[in-house]
Formats: structure tokens, sequence, C-alpha cells
């Protein structure tokens, strides 16, 4: 027992840890950590308060790291997840799960089957397929589908990984005494989160499953963890260095299952890109490799999945029997060329009624129709750049849809991410409604939404050898984004000068706004005082945004010369600091800017610091790289 100087008048604390304690109202804690205020009894004649910090509950530390959103039957994935068709992928998923059940028996066995295909061959319908069976019978032990348009970004990441595969693994009864043992690791150390893939395995998995066996039949235990959509997997903080994270994920889980007290057999699911096709080819021994070829004959399965589709369509559009003939079937099975995207996009296209009747649509896919060309996904680029085609702008509807995917991280709603797209109000119907079997606009509740049903459109549009002259570049789709930014911040926070004031959107979509605008200002343009006011009088977090807008907005200029912007957004900012108390910058600093331009690392380090970090030391020079 410890005491110290008190919050009452000069009264001693006693902070109590690892102890049973009774106050003096009869109150009883039994806690390794309580919080317990104002509890005041004597102690040698003094006041004493006992009273110690609060803690989190290891359990609900381990779900602030879970990817709620990428498990097999999470909200988020939905009813509507890829899954296969009833009596389609019968060939592949019977060899999965005869190597899930009975792979043991194998003369050369692999704990690890990797399943790899082509873009749209259907890889994400199976793995959802595979995990509804095996959920069905008692053998999915975890599963993580990464997404790269998924709604939650943390989707894409690889730093929940570990914890999600974790928190499911502690959901199973039949594996007695894991729970508790890995909530111990978490309540012992709370930072275990923050190490890198391969340490959070070994602590939370593999040392509690070594604690726990023999505790339980393993024969009881789930059988089979399923990742999906490694390639879509990236770091968390550079988008570019995602096979990176893909080789950190697969050495830990091949580390896994050489461990004899991991029991588990693990199903990855990818396209075959260098950084995963490496990482396999250097150990040949490690994984069974299923790869969709016409091994499981995919247009035997596409056809069956058209003729279902096109008997729906016909009962719910009552077309005659005529419709949508066998020969019909076999030409678009012939075009798809296994690739079941293709013949999904098809059926989308048909049911858009804005486009027109099924009849006059499917007349049209056929007038589209390829000739006899060798390109990869030759099909499937024609029918994207023609889909596009329909639009009204089908070059701005690629804008859009590069902004909607660079940006959907950056707005918390889909809502607000239409708000600063759309110009004039109606303009995303104008722009994208004609695109709905390559975009999803609103979701099953009617609100707006920007889903992209698969990563191929994204690849199509940024090849300019298959996207052509719809083909949008970087520098080109950063000027949009630039010039999206620059009217918003005109009109206010309006769509244009006969909107109404948007009271309902005001408070969240002006801050989210405002916390982005430095990331994505335009130097080139004029701006006025005034913007520099309201963007000030708007902004939170002022001790990062501030100085972030006061270098990028300053990156173009000229040793010699500022832009005219520049001197705008400085000045007002400069005047905003002096008079709300920040440390600015001496003279001194300000000629090293104008040589060697600052860059914000972080509020502590710039010498443009908000009060609160107005005592830190001076602002350190940045060593040469």
């Amino acid at each position: 027992m410890a005491a110290n100087q008190g919050p009452m008048d000069g009264a001693p604390t006693v902070a109590v840890q690892g102890s049973n304690t009774t106050n003096v109202v009869g109150n009883y804690y039994d806690n390794r950590m309580t919080t317990c205020y104002n509890c005041i009894t004597t102690y040698d004649g003094h006041r004493v308060t006992i009273q110690s910090t609060s803690r989190i509950a290891p359990l609900d530390r381990l779900l602030e790291h879970v990817a709620h959103g990428a498990v097999h039957d999470s909200a988020e994935r939905g009813p509507d997840a890829p899954k296969c068709h009833p009596e389609t992928r019968t060939a592949v998923q019977g060899d999965i799960l005869s190597w899930i059940e009975h792979g043991e028996q194998d003369d050369a066995p692999k704990r690890i089957l990797w399943l790899s295909g082509p873009a749209g061959s259907g890889k994400t319908a199976i793995a959802g397929t595979i995990a509804d069976e095996c959920y069905k019978r008692g053998l999915l032990a975890a599963s993580f589908f990464f997404s790269a348009f998924a709604g939650s970004r943390n989707r894409r990441w690889k730093k929940p990984f570990i914890a999600t595969l974790v928190y499911r693994l502690i959901q199973h009864e039949s594996i007695c005494g894991l729970k508790e043992e890995v909530l111990a690791v978490i309540d012992r150390d709370p930072m275990v989160f923050e190490r890198h893939l391969d340490q959070q395995l070994e602590e939370l998995v593999l040392k509690p499953l070594r604690k726990v066996a023999g505790h339980s039949n393993i024969c009881h235990w789930p059988a089979v963890i399923i990742v999906d959509g490694l390639d879509e997997c990236e770091t968390d903080a550079d988008s570019s260095s995602g096979s990176d994270a893909q080789k950190e994920i697969l050495s830990a889980l091949s580390r896994a299952c050489a461990d004899t007290a991991f029991p588990f057999r693990i199903i990855i699911a990818s396209r075959p890109e260098p950084a995963i096709r490496d990482f396999f080819s250097r150990s040949p021994d490690l994984a069974f490799n299923i790869f969709l070829d016409n091994k499981y004959n995919p247009d035997c399965d596409i056809r069956l999945f058209l003729e279902a589709t096109f008997s729906d369509i016909r009962r719910r559009f009552n077309l005659p029997s005529t419709w949508a003939s066998k020969d019909v079937v076999d030409l678009l099975v012939e075009q798809a060329s296994g690739q079941f995207i293709y013949a999904a996009t098809i059926i989308r296209f048909l049911q858009n009624p804005r486009l027109g009747s099924p009849q006059q649509l499917l007349t049209q896919v056929f007038e589209w129709r390829s000739l006899n060309d060798s390109k990869p996904f030759a099909s499937l680029d024609l029918l994207y750049d023609r889909i596009l085609r329909t639009s009204p702008e089908p070059l701005l509807a690629g804008k859009w849809i590069h902004f909607a995917n660079s940006q959907r991280y950056s707005w918390s709603s889909p809502l607000h991410l239409k708000y600063i797209l759309e110009s004039y109000p109606g303009e995303t119907e104008h722009v994208m409604g004609t695109l709905t079997s390559l975009v999803e606009l609103v979701d099953e509740n009617r609100e707006p939404s920007f889903h992209f049903y698969h990563k191929s459109l994204l690849d199509f549009l940024r090849d300019p050898q298959r996207s052509s002259d719809l083909h949008v570049n970087g520098e080109s789709s950063y000027r949009f984004m630039e010039d999206r930014y620059y009217r918003t911040l005109q009109e206010r926070g309006r769509r244009s000068s006969a909107d109404p004031p948007t009271n309902s959107l005001a408070p969240n979509f002006t801050r989210a706004f405002c916390l982005n605008l430095p990331c994505c200002i335009d130097p080139r343009r004029r701006y006025t005082s005034r913007d520099v006011e309201w963007w000030l009088a708007n902004l939170s977090d002022q001790g990062i945004r501030i100085p972030r807008m006061f270098t990028s907005i300053h990156q173009q200029c000229k040793w010699y010369s500022c832009l005219p912007a520049c001197g705008v957004w400085r000045k007002g900012i400069l005047r905003h600091c002096r008079e709300h108390g920040w440390r600015v910058l001496t003279i001194k600093e300000t000629l090293q800017d104008r040589f060697k331009k600052l860059q914000f690392y972080g509020q502590d380090m710039f010498p443009l610091r908000c009060p609160e970090l107005e005592s830190a030391e001076p602002f350190p020079t940045r060593p040469e790289a």
C-alpha cells in the first residue's frame, strides 16, 4: 500500500492493486485494478481516499482489434455475399470438402489448400459456400474475408487478421480452456496486438493451444480456417506494399501449420499474384493447389447459372419460353471463357429497367460480341467497355468510379461521398444510373452506396491497353478530386446555389470535408480569406490539420515565388494561430521553408504548434535521408 498526495484538500491517496478491498460503506471489490472514488477512511490519523484506475476487460480489448465485417456470416457481407448458385461448382466443392475431412489420409498430407484462379473465376463464391457448409457441419474454426471494396477499411488490412481469427476460435466451447488462456494473455500484455503477426500468432494461438492440449477431445474440435481474398490485403499505412502484408500472413500461417499444437487446416483463396505465387513456389510441399481452370468444367456451371436466372427473368417479366434459347445460352457460355463474373454482370445488366426491356438488352449484348480476340479477358473487357458507354458521360463515370474507390475510407457515409461528387442534385442518377450492373448505387435499405461488384472493373479502368479512351490516368483522377473539393468549398457545403442549406447533413459532412481538405487542396486555384476563415471555423482536430494544410498548400511553390493560393492560406492560418496563442515560425524557419520545404511528420516536431505543445523543444532540423 502506497500513500500519495490525493485530490481532496491534500489528503493522501492509497492505491490498492491485486487485493480485495472493503470501503467504509461495505461495498466489496474483487478486481486486479478497481475504481473507487471518494471512499474516505482513516489511516494513521489521516484522511485517505482509496482510488485506482479502471481497466478495459480483456475480451473488450480483443473486440477492439477485430474486423467484425470480415467473418463469413457478418452483417456487412450480408445475405447477398457471393455464393455458388445451387448445383454449380459441385466438383471443386467436393474436392475441397474431401480434403478438409480426409486429407490426412493422403500419401503426402498438406495442411494448407490454396484455391487460386484468374479474376472473375468465382473464388470468393466458392470460399463463401464452403464456409457456410463447414459452419453447418461444425467444421469451421474461423474465417477472414479480405475485401478491397468493403464498407469497413479493416477488411483490407493485415492488422486485425490474427485478432479476428482468435475471437472466432475462443467461441468454440469444444476447445476447453482456450478462451481463458487467451484472455489471460491479453490481460497480462494488452500491447500484444501491436506486435507483428508471427508473434501475435505465437502468443494468442500457439501458446494457449499448447496449454489446453489434452483438456478436451480434439476430434470434437472444428477443423478448418478459411482466408479469402488474400490478394486484396494491404498494409495498414501503405497500399503499395500489399505484397509484404500478404507474405507476412502466409509466413505466419505456414509456421502455425508446422506446429504440432495447431490442429487446423487452412484454405487460402486468392488470385495467383506474384508475391503469393512466389511464396508457394518456394515451398512446393507446403500446400495443395486447386486452380480454377477447365478441369472443373466452369462452362457447365455457367450454363446452369444462366439457365436458372433466365428462367427467373422470364417469369418476372412474363416473357415467352422461346426467349433466351439454348443457342443463346451456348453463345454466352462461350463468351464467358470460364469467368463467372462475365455471366453475373450480363444478368445484372439485363435487369436494369432504365436501359430497356430484357429482350432489347439481350439483343444489345449480342451486338457487342467480340470477334476472335486472343487477349486475356477480351469478352469481359468488351462488356465493361460497352456498359460504361451506356452512360451519357462515360469518361466522367470513370472519374467517379476512381474517386469513389480512392475516397471511400475518407468519408464515414456513402451519402457524404455522393454529396461531394454531385455538382447538382440528381447527377448520380444521370452519370451512373445505367451502370448498376457494375456498381451498386443504393443498398437494400435504399440508402446511397458505392459498392463495386468485382475488383476486375478497377483493373480494367487502370490499364490503358484494356480500357482505351475510357482510361483515366492518375493525374487526371487527382485533378478531378481537387476540383470537387474546390467547388464544394466554394459552395460552403451546398451542391448548388439552388439547394437549401443542408441542415441535416451539415454537422457531419462539413466536419469530414474540412478534415479531408488539406490532402486535396488545389494550390493553382484562387481562394479568398473567407475560404480560409470558413475552413478554420469548421475545423476540428486543428493541431494536426492546420500544420498539414500549411505544408501541403506550399508544396508546388518555387523558392523564389509562392503561388497566390499559398499566400492567402498561409496568411490566414498564421493570423489564426497568433490570435489563439500558437507557436509560429521564426524568421530563420521561414527562410528554411522557402529553400527546403517543411514536411509535417507530427505535432511535437513541427514549428507551427498549438498551445498545448507550445512548451515543446524547439523544432529540430530534419536529418538528411
